[in-house]
């Protein structure tokens, strides 16, 4: 699949982002881009150039297509016990 998963503290960034992103559109991605938080490593996700980019983006798709976080947290204690 080719998707990097960032480490905890930048995909908790990520996830919440793309969140916001998939309800309240690219609007507000641009504002981050354009401000000085933009250009910190905390946003490096939101840049195509970042390994972690294509996580954002199917972030984004998984909320869009209905995805929850609920759905998300049960699917990562399964993970962790696998």
């Amino acid at each position: 699949e080719g998707i990097i998963r960032p480490p905890p503290e930048i995909r908790a960034v990520a996830d919440r982002t793309a969140l916001f992103v998939s309800k309240n559109g690219r609007a507000f991605e641009r504002r981050i881009l354009n401000s000085d938080k933009g250009k910190t490593p905390k946003f490096a996700f939101l840049h195509e150039t970042s390994p972690f980019h294509a996580y954002y983006e199917d972030r984004i798709r998984f909320y869009e297509e209905g995805g929850t976080e609920e759905e998300e947290k049960r699917k990562k204690e399964e993970e962790e016990q696998a």
